[in-house]
């Protein structure tokens, strides 16, 4: 019986892992966000970009993944000149955060401490009145 049981073992094939070379994909440094900035805006400004996006969506206009790509690219044409033609709006905040390129975040830190929020506030407006 010992000798079967020793032939069996024997006659199975050892597999061995076959290496497959795996390609790397380095990303373009203008494809990765190095920075994260948190900031807070008007609760039903952000309703209405998410209304925005999905409205977007169902019209098959996937341009914006989601709410921080508005918020960024509305940050993006203020400085790069957009005017703000939308006025202010009270209430309460709700509290985001998104990543941005080096650039954006300099631009932002550039921005007075006390006025962050309503700037950025009016140029999101601003930004979404024009799309």
């Amino acid at each position: 019986m010992d000798l079967k049981a020793k032939k069996k073992k024997q006659a199975k094939p050892i597999e061995q892992a076959i290496s497959v070379p795996v390609e790397t994909v380095q990303l373009e440094p203008n494809n990765t966000y190095e920075h994260s900035i948190t900031l807070q805006c008007n609760a039903l400004l952000y309703t209405t970009l998410q209304n925005t996006v999905k409205a977007l969506h169902a019209g098959n206009d996937f341009s914006y993944t989601s709410v921080t790509d508005i918020i960024r690219e509305a940050l993006k044409a203020y400085k790069e000149g957009m005017e703000l033609t939308e006025m202010e709006q009270s209430g309460k905040k709700k509290q985001t955060s998104i990543r941005v390129h080096t650039s954006l975040y300099k631009f932002y830190k550039s921005l007075p401490n006390q006025l962050r929020t309503k700037i950025i506030e009016k140029a999101i407006r601003s930004y979404i009145k024009n799309l």
